[in-house]
């Protein structure tokens, strides 16, 4: 092998090392650490993104009065924000969640009010004619017309979601997938350092996939859409 093995372990040493840290449930606890954090901070970028986007796209001064707070929060490097978030909620896990929701509520945010916006005066007249309710219309009327926006921002932001908890903790609490790789990376064990990353790899397209998945179940007439097109 040309490459020193400081900078670029073989490939049978990192699958070697990746069943060493399995069988002693040192990857599998970083992995829990990981996956928990990841999980909560995606539930409520979607809990608080979707309403946030859906009350944005309906009350156009809602929508003047947040859109230079949520562009300009969109726009600043959230990584500047972890030492105040350690100040204030500590090193542990909760700082981790929070800049979680930094990084991926605002494209579901961003997706659900393009996908309110999009929805035709076609559907919201008739809505309206009848005297329908506002939460009527958001649950019967819009709700179904913007899954498929949703979806498409919960996608990007697991990816958006990964970069926050790798970054949170790097610079808190040294725990989780992130921490592993740091520490690996410290003592340039390469072969050790490959493995958390190929797991968040992994973790990032397996979220993504189940989101499609999910999308498929909720929204099946999307995918008849989409075949009728064709």
């Amino acid at each position: 092998m040309l490459t020193p093995r400081i900078f670029l372990s073989p490939f049978h040493e990192t699958v070697a090392a990746f069943w060493r840290l399995c069988g002693d449930g040192t990857l599998l606890r970083a992995t829990w650490s990981s996956l928990s954090v990841l999980l909560a901070g995606l539930t409520i970028s979607v809990v608080l993104g979707v309403p946030l986007g859906l009350i944005m796209g309906r009350y156009v001064r809602l929508n003047w009065a947040l859109s230079p707070y949520i562009n300009g929060l969109y726009a600043t490097p959230t990584v500047a924000f972890l030492p105040v978030l350690s100040l204030w909620l500590g090193l542990y896990v909760t700082p981790k969640i929070a800049i979680v929701v930094l990084l991926a509520i605002f494209p579901v945010i961003k997706n659900t009010y393009a996908g309110v916006t999009t929805v035709g005066h076609e559907l919201l007249e008739p809505a309206s004619s009848m005297q329908a309710s506002e939460f009527q219309i958001a649950r019967h009327v819009l709700a179904p017309a913007i899954v498929p926006f949703v979806m498409a921002g919960l996608r990007l932001s697991v990816g958006r979601g990964i970069v926050g908890l790798v970054v949170g903790e790097f610079f808190t609490a040294q725990t989780g997938l992130g921490g592993l790789l740091l520490r690996y990376a410290s003592n340039f064990r390469t072969a050790e350092m490959f493995v958390p990353i190929f797991v968040l790899v992994a973790l990032g397209y397996g979220i993504t996939a189940l989101v499609i998945v999910l999308q498929e179940h909720i929204a099946p007439w999307k995918e008849t859409e989409r075949d009728l097109s064709q």
